[in-house]
């Protein structure tokens, strides 16, 4: 036997889908397009921190060796694609001293497709590095 239907019951779905799609499923697909960048990003500094500590404490020189880590954080930007990391290094350069590269890597808060980002935050990667105990340093540094 068949339900019986009034004559004023239409469906609604000509409504609900368009609605569905723009209140639940756009929200949904922009927060899943932006979420991957946080680590990505994050990832990026980390990596590009440990580098740069590297770098700065088995350089020639401190001199040297901020160089060689500016380059390597502005070639780990290049290859991937962001505008650019800031590098700060700290700590003293000597034999058995400890030195600290901080890499901040800017992080868009909302990238909405086709459209771009909107809002952002800064996150700092930071590593340290110890510069050898019994490497040549020049007479003029410490001993």
């Amino acid at each position: 036997m068949k339900p019986h239907r009034r004559r004023d019951d239409r469906g609604s779905t000509a409504i609900e889908l368009p609605l569905s799609v723009g209140l639940l499923l756009l929200p949904v697909v922009i927060l899943v397009l932006a979420l991957p960048q946080w680590p990505e990003r994050q990832s990026i500094a980390t990596g590009a921190a440990r580098q740069a500590a590297s770098l700065y404490a088995t350089g020639a020189s401190p001199e040297t060796g901020a160089d060689i880590a500016q380059a390597s954080v502005t070639q780990t930007a290049a290859n991937a694609g962001l505008d650019g990391l800031q590098l700060e290094l700290s700590g003293e350069w000597c034999r058995g001293c400890e030195v600290t590269a901080r890499v901040t890597v800017t992080i868009p808060a909302i990238v909405i497709p086709f459209a771009g980002d909107t809002g952002s935050f800064q996150w700092t990667a930071t590593s340290t590095a110890r510069v050898d105990d019994y490497r040549s340093i020049s007479p003029g540094d410490n001993p």
